[in-house]
């Protein structure tokens, strides 16, 4: 998986629009288009700003450090927290106790 589609993936798996994304790194819509489309590619600095605000390496946003089954995993963990994301706060909060206690 190159570049492109790893960010075409993560926008769309946070179901965040090129528009927003676009605007965060202060960049045009077309531009965003055309580096999901590999038909361009960002500078170092924008680059930067795409893995700061996924939160992932940018290894992984160069399709450096994962495997298909390790994106698989990836895009699994990204949909359950957005399950979580929707479940009522007392539910959050109660997943929160328990996975803070696991760490114990």
């Amino acid at each position: 998986m190159n570049f492109g589609e790893h960010l075409q993936e993560l926008r769309e798996d946070r179901e965040i629009s090129r528009k927003e994304l676009s605007a965060y790194l202060n960049i045009s819509v077309s531009a965003l288009g055309m580096y999901e489309q590999g038909r361009r590619e960002p500078n170092i600095e924008t680059l930067i700003r795409i893995a700061d605000y996924f939160n992932v390496s940018l290894d992984f946003l160069l399709g450096r450090t994962f495997s298909g089954n390790n994106v698989k995993e990836l895009k699994e963990a990204l949909h359950l927290k957005n399950e979580i994301k929707n479940l009522p706060v007392e539910y959050r909060e109660l997943i929160k106790f328990m996975l803070e206690v696991n760490k114990k």
